[in-house]
C-alpha cells in the first residue's frame, strides 16, 4: 500500500547485539556501514545507536524509497555483518514499517 502519490517509503529498524567482549569490534563494523549507506541511492536517513546503559546493544534507524531500494542495501550490509557474526549474541533483527503519514 502507497501513500505519498506513489511513493513505497518505507522506515526499517534494525536491532544487533555483540557478544560480551565483543561490542568495539561489532562497532566499528556498524560504524563502517553508516557514511557508505547514507550515500546508497533510494537512503533517506540511516543513523546508528548504542543503549547508554547496556553498551554492545545497537540499533540502526533507517528510512529508504522503497523496498527494493532495501533490498540492495542489505546485500552489501549483510555481507559486512557476515564479518562479525560470530561475535554477535543471536540473529540481527529487522523490522520493516510501512511509513503511513
Amino acid at each position: 500500500m502507497a501513500f505519498f502519490g506513489g511513493n513505497e517509503r518505507i522506515n526499517v529498524i534494525a536491532e544487533i547485539t555483540a557478544k560480551t567482549g565483543c561490542e568495539d569490534a561489532v562497532r566499528a563494523v556498524l560504524v563502517s556501514l553508516v557514511e557508505p549507506s547514507r550515500k546508497e541511492k533510494g537512503c533517506r536517513q540511516y543513523h546508528l545507536h548504542e543503549d547508554k546503559k547496556k553498551p554492545g546493544s545497537f540499533w540502526t534507524y533507517e528510512e529508504w524509497d522503497s523496498e527494493a531500494a532495501l533490498d540492495e542495501h542489505l546485500v552489501g550490509a549483510k555481507q559486512m555483518l557476515a564479518q562479525v557474526e560470530t561475535l554477535l549474541d543471536g540473529a540481527l533483527k529487522l523490522t520493516v514499517l510501512e511509513h503511513l503519514v
